[in-house]
């Protein structure tokens, strides 16, 4: 559309681009809609819930703890809290309202963009795939844990949008975030790996 509008600007273009993409996310979510997709989307977004990240940082800093892995605490405490932080920034600054539909499954208050559930389960779960890569064994058990918590997280970002509380592009903003966020934590852990073997 935007190719034959010449007097029509880029950033336009960009936007009415991401508009068309979210309603069309929202009326498929909508036509996809049955009691067992429910119940499924239902169960997989309190995996991105606070309590139920809480409980997995609490395990994951246990476990650290226990077998001295001091740069992968660090590393996964800079991963959660600057995916939190860098969201909040976001919702703040940006403000948008959530999607104003009469058939979301779940309340939900606050702004919308981006969606925190996306950007902390990005950081949580693909920080705990960035230790399976490094640290579990038998080796052979890497991978498949790696692309098991990758489709969980690529499935709780997109819940949001079935549920009706979230945009596609909140989503996907979220997942940018999370992915800043774990480049981070990884970029720590490292540093204080280094640091340690001094």
């Amino acid at each position: 559309m935007c190719k034959h509008a010449r007097s029509t600007s880029y950033n336009t273009c960009v936007i009415a681009f991401f508009i068309q993409l979210d309603e069309s996310f929202l009326q498929l979510s909508l036509l996809a809609h049955a009691p067992a997709l429910t119940w499924l989307f239902l169960w997989l977004t309190q995996l991105g819930d606070a309590r139920t990240i809480i409980v997995v940082a609490l395990s994951i800093t246990f476990v650290l703890w226990r077998h001295k892995r001091l740069s992968y605490k660090a590393g996964f405490f800079v991963t959660l809290f600057s995916s939190l932080a860098g969201s909040y920034i976001l919702k703040a600054l940006i403000e948008r309202a959530r999607p104003g539909l009469s058939w979301n499954l779940v309340i939900e208050t606050g702004y919308s963009f981006p969606s925190t559930h996306a950007a902390v389960s990005f950081a949580v779960y693909g920080f705990l795939a960035y230790m399976a890569l490094k640290l579990m064994h038998p080796i052979s058990h890497r991978l498949p844990w790696t692309l098991f918590l990758s489709v969980l997280i690529v499935f709780i970002g997109f819940s949001r949008v079935y549920l009706g509380v979230h945009f596609v592009s909140d989503v996907l903003a979220g997942f940018v975030v999370g992915a800043l966020a774990l480049w981070l934590g990884v970029y720590v852990t490292n540093r204080v790996s280094k640091y340690l073997a001094r």
